[in-house]
């Protein structure tokens, strides 16, 4: 049995009996003259409108007694319609005020007739209705009182008064034109409700030609002619569509950061063969974004609904981003509609949080993501026929964005690429748009959208954290929040993260919460973090890398790309403000020679900021210093050995007291001349650098001094000295309690004892090394630690010990990101497999240790790893291949020379060729 609320929706179409000419007339057609230039004969018709406006009011107020708005409002239009012949001196002005009351007048009218013909209470009626008559009533009652003022004002008094009569009469006109649209609207959406509801007995109840007339659908929109890096979003919605479609249609909310393509996804879904087919012209497509209310959504939708319909909301977030009670209002009318049977809804909106009180399909579509590099380049030569270098840096620059890659696109078609690359550089975000300011051809305007959205400017602190997230290159990580709690005092910053998520302005990539690259840099051109955040900030970030390093190790792990980012920019801006900057830039290099970064940007950055600014030379000295021991863990020696070398130039030509840095630039060039076994150079380096801190008496930096003695006579095999340098160095670093220096003072030994054989002595040592490592968090360190008593252990046949040590050392070596460990490492796995038999590991170890030291280019190293896969192929009886192998390994020993690897290959080799004569001599 249908309800009374279904009936009325049904009643309330067939409004008045067609004309003599076809066309449905209403109350309002009849009561709703048209404007003539015949002013006597519109007067006049007016005059009958309105007469029979009050007649039909007479005789129906009493049909509507069980709807209590009804008439109230029908009284109310009595008392304004007839006051028109009382105005005498504002007739004209309130004509149009009159035209809407008779138009208003005959929906009423229709309302309580169906009403009274369907015997309706007040509960019959749709929500919607009962909100239009509060609002209406309320207008009437004013209206009416400024009505009242016009027929009441006369003579001078009326001069007086005219201008603010005249603006309450334009002000209550165009109110009364929005409750009139509004009310029009509803009682059209709650037909076409009824229509979808019970088709069939709509089709027998109304006349087609009533709907085709009422409104003009807003048609999908063409397909798009640019659709890459989409198709698998496109095919999940289509699937979604067709899977129950008889039973269950479709609720997909296509969600997503401006610009990235959620309006283009969904004209292709309505425009996909599947689509057009099943829907054929029941294709709607509603842009919601000049939709700021549910009465201006309501007005849309009302001029959309049909039967069986695809129904495309876009841009929803504009009505629904807004105050609790409008967002609820919007809900609501959603879910009206999503109720419906035969229609599948679409929504596109951004952000990343679906609209309440809607049950939508799963499995839910996922906020659109960036479209990667073929896509974007696909865009780029459909838009331009032409791609090259400089297009590549634009896509990347913009990572991928679908809407910054067109609008650059089309930019190129009038600027080569590699001038908007130069503006790029300078301008970035500012570039990408195309004159006019509209979500669709700027980029910067459409991120603007989102950040001034109603959830944004409700929590203003939320725009505030996004500034100091786009500050740091890494994000935040969410072990962090307490941290960063304690350093933002004044902000709630969870509730600004949600919003922030909710808008689709930040992600949760892996462990961090992060702005895309674009935001990011249009937030850093905007400045939108407060002074005294970015000053809390700055002073984190200095202070970080200054404290004990094992009380804030992991910390820095987590911040050490935020660190160097926030440095560089105080370098950039203000360092004059900072006095501990530059020892924060230095105490972070330090620290991230020890992770394996090895990056030069912030050190040269400093020095140029020095130079250019003739800051103190000590200063400057450090920094070249620290520069120098950077490109020295890197393993680009050369480079290390200039920067030594230039430190010390300005340690000799320095008027001040710069002895103590002359000596530590000394004992560290002393270590880049043993990498290059440049021996004698390192010896002498470390002589000069022992008596510097002699004459200073530096406990520390004779410790040092003794230390690279050890390394020197070490690899001249002067054994004796070596110990004895050694020795000496642990005496002065025990009185500093220099943890590091004593860890590599004992790994000295350790490598001592073992070239002497003296392998419980190097055990021992090794160990103390690991010891001293793990304290002070040393990863290479640790590394070269388990490397030396990996060795140890094999070579005392305590094999298991071995391998588990060589692959803890190649662990660390990984971590530390030393290439050249992870070989020597390898080598040793593969050495080790060879003694236990297991010769498929060993191929495998022996393997990954050539590639690893061609990588590294070490050409010794591949020579050893070439020896080792040549024992495995003698192990498997593979001649030939062991042949091959020894052979490519004797041509390498034989260019570098000097080497008594050179031997050993020429030695397997010749076994090899023996083994091979044997065999054959056997066949025979």
């Amino acid at each position: 049995m249908k309800s009374k609320s279904s009936s009325l929706r049904k009643r309330l179409y067939k409004i008045f009996p067609a004309s003599s000419s076809g066309q449905q007339l209403t109350l309002a057609d009849t009561l709703n003259p048209a404007p003539s230039d015949d002013i006597d004969g519109y007067s006049s018709t007016m005059s009958n409108a309105i007469q029979l406006s009050l007649q039909v009011l007479k005789e129906g107020s009493a049909f509507a007694s069980k709807i209590p708005y009804i008439a109230p409002i029908a009284g109310l239009l009595l008392q304004a319609l007839t006051m028109r012949d009382e105005i005498n001196q504002y007739k004209g002005e309130c004509e149009e005020v009159m035209r809407k009351l008779i138009r208003i007048a005959g929906l009423v009218i229709n309302v309580g007739e169906s009403c009274r013909t369907h015997k309706l209470n007040e509960d019959d009626l749709p929500a919607g209705l009962h909100a239009i008559f509060k609002s209406l009533q309320s207008e009437l009652d004013g209206i009416k009182q400024v009505l009242g003022e016009c027929a009441k004002t006369r003579g001078a008094r009326s001069l007086l008064l005219r201008k603010d009569l005249l603006g309450k009469i334009k002000k209550y006109d165009a109110r009364l034109a929005n409750v009139l649209e509004v009310f029009q609207a509803e009682l059209l959406v709650d037909i076409r409700f009824a229509q979808i509801a019970d088709r069939r007995d709509v089709h027998r109840a109304v006349p087609t030609e009533i709907t085709t007339s009422i409104v003009q659908p807003a048609l999908a929109p063409p397909p798009p002619q640019i659709f890459f890096g989409r198709d698998a979003e496109l095919a999940h919605i289509i699937h979604i569509i067709f899977t129950n479609i008889g039973s269950r249609p479709g609720r997909i909310a296509i969600l997503g950061p401006g610009g990235y393509g959620k309006t283009t996804l969904a004209n292709a879904v309505l425009s996909h063969d599947r689509v057009q087919g099943h829907f054929e012209d029941a294709r709607y497509f509603i842009s919601c974004e000049s939709a700021v209310s549910s009465d201006a959504l309501l007005i849309q939708i009302a001029k959309t609904l049909g039967l069986e319909t695809i129904l495309c909301l876009d841009n929803f977030e504009s009505p629904w981003d807004q105050s609790s009670e409008m967002k609820h209002s919007i809900e609501v009318l959603l879910s009206r509609i999503t109720s419906l049977r035969h229609v599948t809804v679409l929504v596109t909106m951004r952000g990343a949080e679906r609209p309440g009180q809607t049950e939508w399909t799963q499995p839910f579509l996922d906020p659109l993501g960036t479209i990667g590099l073929t896509a974007a380049k696909e865009i780029w030569k459909r838009i331009v026929g032409s791609y090259d270098d400089f297009s590549e840096k634009l896509i990347i620059a913009v990572d991928y964005v679908p809407l910054a890659v067109d609008l650059l696109a089309r930019l190129s078609q009038v600027t080569q690429p590699m001038l908007l690359w130069e503006e790029w550089n300078s301008r970035q975000t500012k570039l990408i748009g195309r004159g006019e300011m509209h979500r669709l051809s700027n980029m910067e305007y459409s991120i603007q959208l989102s950040i001034n959205s109603h959830r944004m400017t409700s929590n203003p602190d939320a725009k505030d954290l996004l500034g100091i997230l786009s500050m740091l290159p890494d994000g935040l990580h969410i072990k962090q929040l307490n941290r960063f709690k304690g350093i933002l005092v004044d902000m709630d910053m969870l509730p600004c993260i949600q919003v922030l998520q909710q808008c689709s302005l930040i992600n949760m990539v892996g462990d961090r919460y992060q702005p895309h690259p674009i935001i990011r840099q249009f937030c850093n051109n905007q400045g939108f973090t407060s002074s005294t955040h970015k000053t809390a900030l700055e002073g984190f970030y200095i202070s970080l890398p200054l404290k004990q390093r094992s009380e804030t190790y992991a910390e820095m792990v987590l911040e050490v790309n935020n660190m160097k980012g926030i440095l560089s920019n105080i370098l950039n801006s203000n360092f004059a403000v900072h006095p501990k900057l530059f020892d924060a830039i230095i105490a972070s290099t330090e620290f991230c020679i020890t992770i394996g970064d090895f990056s030069t940007l912030l050190i040269n950055q400093s020095v140029q900021i020095l130079l250019k600014n003739n800051v103190d030379v000590p200063l400057l000295i450090r920094v070249l210093k620290v520069w120098g021991r950077l490109c020295y863990y890197a393993d680009d020696m050369e480079t290390a050995k200039q920067k030594y070398l230039e430190a010390e130039r300005w340690c000799l030509s320095s008027t001040m007291d710069v002895n103590n840095l002359h000596g530590s630039i000394l004992t560290d060039l002393g270590l880049v001349y043993l990498c290059q076994f440049l021996l004698d150079e390192a010896e002498a380096t470390y002589q000069k650098a022992l008596e510097i801190y002699k004459a200073s008496q530096d406990i520390l930096g004779q410790g040092n001094s003794h230390f690279g003695l050890g390394q020197a006579y070490a690899g001249l095999d002067k054994l004796t000295e070596a110990e004895a340098s050694y020795q000496k160095a642990l005496e002065f670093h025990k009185a500093e309690n220099e943890d590091v220096g004593l860890g590599n003072d004992y790994q000295g030994l350790g490598e001592t004892y073992q070239k002497q054989n003296k392998l419980a002595e190097a055990e021992a040592s090794y160990k103390n090394a690991l010891k001293f490592y793990k304290m002070t968090n040393e990863v290479l360190g640790q590394g070269n630690a388990y490397l030396g008593l990996a060795y140890i252990y094999r070579q005392s046949m305590k094999l298991d010990e071995a391998e588990t040590s060589y692959h803890m050392a190649l662990e660390l070596h990984i971590a530390a990101n030393d290439l050249f460990g992870q070989g020597i490492d390898y080598q040793g796995l593969g050495d080790t497999y060879l003694q236990m038999d297991k010769v498929n590991e060993a191929e495998v170890s022996f393997k990954k240790a050539l590639e690893l030291k061609k990588t590294a280019n070490d050409l010794v190293g591949q020579g050893i790893a070439l020896n080792g896969l040549g024992r495995v192929h003698m192990e498997k009886s593979q001649l030939e291949e062991a042949k091959s192998v020894f052979e490519e390994a004797l041509n390498i020993f034989e260019k570098i020379q000097g080497t008594a690897w050179g031997g050993q290959a020429k030695d397997y080799l010749d076994e090899v060729l023996a083994k091979m004569k044997e065999v054959s001599l056997e066949s025979v």
